[in-house]
């Protein structure tokens, strides 16, 4: 197997300011210089957030094997942990910003950070938000602030005057997430599917029993059910198989792991469960998956 077919982890580095965990570019300073088969083009995993704020053209970008339009106007949220991948589109003009959850923590925003980083969360939202014309030219302008801040010689404001305009920038795109999906992501049980998530975070290699997780949450299995069909309109079982599906995705880019010690390492009891299992939920083999890329 090709070995551009491994997904390296992207840890955080500002090349400008080092030990500044946050960073701004545009994107064509960011992909100048970049050929087809480097990173950022090649799926590649992020160990930190971002956000690619869109000013002029259209695409796609590829998040965990699913291809997402875009266009003007559009904040592509960028959680850490997920496979990303980068179209190469000279017409785009846009804004990366990226930035580790420490500096995050260490603002004042700290209090509604798990709030503001609901944006990021993936299995809940659509990681792109398309803005309004109003919403555009409110954000851009504040783009184009922490990018003439970021530009600055650094002194004793600039990180704080940073965190101020990201937060502002959160804050508006969650509000105006808010507004435009549906409100049932708003219901009460959207705290203990979030919980259920971190579970699934956990032990999702180890177990796929609906029963386990409800016990780990301390409630019955028709109760998580229900939070499940409430938040997502699926059962349980069926989110449970989705995420693990992923997580063997993810170990099939890995080259340096076989389909066998995959199987084992998600507990199955043999390969020949595991390959039934993904071909079950795909309509491929893991060997035809990993051809693909």
């Amino acid at each position: 197997m090709s070995n551009n077919l491994y997904i390296p982890k992207v840890g955080f580095e500002n090349r400008k300011k080092k030990g500044f965990e946050f960073e701004i570019l545009s994107n064509k300073v960011f992909f100048e210089n970049k050929t087809d088969d480097e990173i950022p083009f090649r799926p590649h995993r992020l160990s930190f957030y971002g956000i690619l704020f869109t000013l002029e053209g259209e695409g796609f970008h590829f998040i965990d094997f699913n291809k997402y339009p875009y266009k003007k106007g559009a904040v592509i949220f960028m959680s850490k942990e997920q496979v990303h991948g980068f179209e190469r589109n000279e017409k785009r003009d846009a804004y990366l910003l990226t930035f580790t959850e420490r500096f995050l923590e260490k603002s004042q925003m700290a209090p509604n950070l798990v709030e503001l980083l609901s944006l990021f969360n993936y299995h809940l939202y659509n990681p792109v938000l398309q803005l309004s014309e109003e919403g555009y030219t409110m954000l851009k302008g504040l783009i184009y602030q922490i990018r003439d801040e970021y530009a600055k010689e650094e002194d004793v404001f600039s990180e704080k005057i940073i965190h101020s305009l990201l937060k502002i920038f959160l804050c508006f795109c969650e509000r105006y997430r808010r507004e435009v999906q549906s409100n049932t992501i708003e219901h009460y049980y959207k705290g203990e599917f979030e919980n259920f998530q971190k579970l699934l975070k956990e032990h999702i290699l180890k177990t796929r029993k609906v029963q386990f997780y409800a016990h780990e949450m301390g409630c019955s299995t028709k109760k998580l059910n229900r939070i499940t069909y409430k938040i997502i309109e699926q059962p349980a079982k069926r989110y449970i198989n989705k995420m693990l599906v992923l997580e063997i995705k993810r170990f099939l880019m890995n080259t340096s792991l076989s389909i066998k010690e995959i199987s084992f390492k998600c507990h199955f009891e043999a390969p020949t469960n595991f390959v039934k299992y993904f071909k079950t939920y795909t309509g491929l083999t893991p060997k035809e998956f990993r051809k693909q890329y």
